[in-house]
């Protein structure tokens, strides 16, 4: 089916709504994550438990998580945080090395924010 003025015109305005939905989406994330305690982020993480997770779907979901942790919180969080997991074991191992302070550190220096963005600009999504 050919592409028509009105399609094209239907379709932009649809992608710019999703745009602005996901916009407003990640700064309800930002605060809620900003004002976590430790405790309400371990419960988070416990649902990305690598054992639990099958496939792909622990990454494509827990990295993005990550990225935003290693943004929006401070280091003093992270490494209470990891401290948690790393008295879990083995099976949390991915988790703590997710949050590392060298993982933090490679992250945060691959972020970029243009001046005009209301957000970061996250390579994962």
């Amino acid at each position: 089916m050919p592409m028509t003025k009105s399609n094209l015109g239907d379709v932009w305005r649809v992608r710019n709504a999703a745009a602005q939905t996901l916009a407003l989406a990640e700064e309800q994330v930002k605060r809620v994550i900003q004002a976590a305690t430790v405790d309400d982020l371990v419960r988070m993480i416990e649902a990305y438990a690598p054992a639990l997770s099958t496939g792909p779907e622990f990454t494509r979901t827990f990295d993005p998580l990550v990225e935003r942790l290693w943004v929006w919180r401070d280091d003093e969080t992270l490494a209470a945080l990891a401290a948690v997991f790393r008295e879990r074991g083995m099976p949390w191992a991915s988790v703590v090395n997710a949050l590392l302070p060298e993982n933090g550190a490679a992250i945060r220096a691959a972020l970029r924010q243009p001046a005009w963005a209301r957000l970061p600009a996250f390579a994962v999504a």
